[in-house]
């Protein structure tokens, strides 16, 4: 295996994008596809096989930073920022059930497979497989919501490893200020059930309305994550994946505790320009709990990790 602390790989040669050229290539580009699944390995997890990557090495055995990625996204999104942390520390991060290169079952119910408690639960094995005895969380989008559950487990006193200081990304735990997107409202309309098939060229485009102005997606991006999303016919569990927003309103006062009431730093990074995990929600963070460490991105949209991954690795190494 490849030694990921040095892999920082371009995407393409030539990539074009939606948007500007220019904003895409001043940003660290990110692994193409099957670099980053070389740097993986698959692990047997709570009865399902899970895509893991880990990288780097710890100073103090058992420490690491442990990541959370989001919907409908991958550990991918987070190939440009691991490399750099993983030069500091070790890094942990798989694709959860039903994303990614992970296996994504066509069979029973969202409770059944993608319940955000049972992703919470992976976290939880995924960590004792790997040793993990403390850690930075790193969480963002729907992992937001399956990263507030390990924190209250932690608060709760269940959790079995410890989070020592949790940094959040954009993301709709706050499920009442939520600004969903078309492809999101029509999959919460369908029933718990598999969907049709989706073009790769619809998953793009949908995929396009998360991105901004500022940092436009080039069609390589667009194409890898549209790709990790039909890898093992992925597209027809969306429906059934995307009812973890309504599992967000049900135990929203849960998870906005897990968050609140952390029992150690939390530090916010939030784009401005998200269209979804809109603005008023990192405000309406800092309004529940002062003590959060808040920052807004004004040129960030919904995926900071992947719009400017350099300023991801460092906010998270300077508080490592």
């Amino acid at each position: 295996m490849k030694n990921l602390c040095i892999m920082i790989v371009a995407l393409s040669l030539a990539t074009v994008p939606f948007g500007s050229v220019g904003a895409e290539a001043q940003r660290t580009k990110l692994a193409g596809l099957q670099e980053w699944i070389d740097q993986g390995r698959f692990i047997e997890a709570n009865g399902y096989k899970i895509f893991l990557v880990t990288a780097g090495k710890a100073e103090t055995k058992g420490h690491g930073v442990l990541i959370v990625h989001g919907f409908p996204g991958s550990s991918w999104d987070w190939s440009g920022v691991v490399p750099q942390v993983a030069k500091r520390t070790r890094v942990v991060i798989p694709d959860m059930v039903g994303f990614g290169q992970s296996d994504k079952p066509q069979t029973g119910t969202f409770e059944d497979h993608y319940s955000l408690f049972k992703q919470a639960d992976l976290y939880e094995a995924v960590a004792k497989q790997e040793g993990l005895t403390e850690v930075m969380l790193v969480i963002h989008d729907m992992g937001q919501s399956v990263g507030s559950e390990l924190m209250k487990r932690q608060q709760e006193g269940t959790l079995p490893f410890k989070i020592r200081h949790a940094i959040v990304f954009n993301g709709s735990t706050l499920i009442n200020l939520v600004n969903l997107l078309p492809m999101q409202i029509k999959g919460l309309k369908a029933p718990d059930t598999l969907g049709p098939d989706m073009t790769k060229k619809v998953i793009m485009k949908d995929l396009n309305d998360s991105f901004g102005k500022a940092h436009p997606a080039s069609e390589e991006t667009l194409s890898i994550m549209a790709d990790q999303i039909l890898k093992n016919e992925g597209d027809r569990v969306f429906n059934r994946q995307i009812r973890y927003m309504i599992q967000r309103k049900k135990f929203l006062q849960r998870w906005q505790a897990g968050i609140i009431n952390f029992n150690g730093p939390v530090s916010m990074f939030w784009g401005e320009l998200d269209p979804v995990s809109v603005v008023k929600m990192a405000d309406a963070w800092k309004d529940m709990q002062p003590k959060i460490e808040l920052h807004k991105w004004p040129d960030v949209a919904h995926w900071p990790m992947i719009d400017v991954p350099d300023r991801v690795a460092k906010v998270i190494l300077d508080r490592y």
